[in-house]
């Protein structure tokens, strides 16, 4: 399923009862709030982020204060309808990032294979 689709299919179903994982709580405790991994938080709209894609939620924890999460960092209410498209969702983005690292390191490694033991500061040493 697309994140558009996906997207798509929580919108219709707003406001919606989630829970906040690892970074989400600390940034909510660090705020002020009082929250546990079972405190439920509530979405009231979700958009596509313009760089990266993923999907972002606009939470409320006390139906005042507003701040945003990815949906990749949200558990979904496991009784939720679309609980299992979230979670596929949810892999699929890790994967994907997990991916993007490997990536990464790939491409220092071979950067680093191809600089060989040049450095810059060599073309300005007296010879």
């Amino acid at each position: 399923m697309s994140a558009q689709s996906l997207m798509d299919e929580l919108l219709k179903c707003l406001p919606l009862r989630v829970y906040g994982r690892g970074a989400v709580l600390t940034l909510l405790r660090e705020m002020g709030f009082q929250v546990k991994n079972k405190t439920p938080l509530e979405v009231t709209d979700i958009y596509r982020d313009d760089n990266s894609g993923e999907l972002v939620c606009k939470l409320t924890p006390d139906g005042t204060g507003e701040f945003t999460a990815a949906l990749t960092n949200l558990k979904l209410d496991i009784k939720h309808p679309l609980y299992q498209k979230v979670k596929n969702y949810q892999i699929e983005v890790s994967e994907a990032l997990g991916k993007l690292d490997e990536e990464d390191t790939r491409q220092m490694s071979i950067d680093k294979e191809d600089r060989g033991g040049f450095r810059v500061g060599d073309l300005y040493k007296n010879k």
